[in-house]
Order: C-alpha cells, then structure tokens, then sequence
C-alpha cells in the first residue's frame, strides 16, 4: 500500500545528499500525500497520518534551507492542519483516562509545535505545553520511541543532527530515550530544535546521514 510512498521518500533522499532542495521538499510533498492518501482512522493503531506528517516536516525543512518561505510555510500549514484533524479524531472517537493509548494522542501537538517552530511562529510553545500537559495527565511513562508516530518525531530531530555532522549517541533521548519522562522529551526538543534549524539554515545544505 505504500509503495510508492516509499519510493518517493527514497528519491527525496537522494536529491538532498545531491544538495538539489528545491527538488527534494517538493517530492517529500508527494510522498506526504502518498502517505495521506492511504491513510486509515484508526487509533491508537498507526494509520500513516504520522508518517505523511513526517514527509512534511523534511519538505518544510528542505524549503526553509532554500530560502523558499512561502512553500515553507505552506508545508507547515499543510501538517497542521492534518495533524489538528486527525487529533480532533482521536477526542471524537474516545479513549481510556490514564492509559499509554490516552498518552499517545501529545504526539499531534507535538508535530504541531514543530511545524510552528520550523515555520518560526510565536505560537509554538502553545502547542508543545498541550503535549506536556496530555503527557502529564496520563502518567507520563519513561519516553520510548517504539510507537510509529514517535519514532516519526524524533527520526526527525535525529536527522537533522546528522546533517549538521554531530554524533548522536545511544543515550540521546532521539534514539532511545531512556532517562527522560514523555513531558522531558518535549522540553528537550522545545530547547535544541530552533538552534538545530537555524544552524541547518545557516550551513545551507542537509546532507543525509
């Protein structure tokens, strides 16, 4: 089912490794609606929203290296949008108070919080305290990356610290996460992602690592 999702992901991943941007944001583009378009309602089982979402964050990424700022926020307002529809969903639907499955629904503000914060909007920190606080609310487990929309979070911080040619080690809450809470990892991110991004944008290239 998503074949051609991949395949486009793939060639994105070699036009950034060839420094081709422009071209890179806008076949992650394709593979993010790929990724949407086979998307099911399901939760918590993994419906591939998460991963149309982390297609969108490389795109928007890849156009703000670019210097493109209308497609940057365009690809920004696109994964808000998904990620508010798919979140007003998971309420609609239900869930168990106090349950991983109720935990799991701060992964949407979270991917919102990341596009305004790629984006550079003032609002961002307003999403990523909805996360903390969903996080809170439901017992804040130890932070694991197993869950597909998870990893789909922190592949992308990890990535772009490869891109700038820092050594991500085991214990990085970006790889595994061990040592830090749900809400811990959101403040870890909240605080290196804006530099992360202004350092990328500076360096003006994102290799793939």
């Amino acid at each position: 089912m998503y074949d051609r999702a991949r395949e486009l992901q793939t060639e994105a991943e070699s036009l950034r490794s060839a420094d081709d941007l422009t071209e890179a944001g806008y076949t992650y583009t394709l593979a993010a609606h790929e990724y949407a378009g086979a998307a099911t309602r399901v939760f918590p089982e993994p419906g591939s929203q998460e991963l149309a979402l982390r297609e969108l964050l490389k795109a928007a990424t890849c156009y703000r290296i670019g210097g493109d700022e209308f497609r940057t926020q365009n690809r920004c307002d696109l994964g808000i949008l998904l990620a508010e529809d798919h979140f007003e969903y998971i309420n609609e639907v239900g869930y168990e108070e106090g349950t991983f499955a109720a935990l799991r629904r701060g992964a949407w503000p979270e991917f919102i919080g990341d596009f305004r914060t790629i984006a550079e909007r003032g609002d961002a920190d307003e999403a990523y305290e909805q996360a903390i606080s969903i996080y809170e609310s439901a017992g804040d487990f130890e932070f694991v990356c197993a869950e597909q929309e998870h990893m789909a979070l922190t592949v992308f911080v990890e990535s772009i610290r490869r891109g700038l040619g820092q050594d991500v080690p085991e214990e990085a809450p970006e790889r595994r996460g061990f040592g830090y809470s749900f809400s811990e990892w959101v403040k870890y991110k909240r605080e290196q992602l804006p530099e992360l991004l202004a350092q990328l944008e500076e360096q003006g290239e994102w290799p793939v690592g």
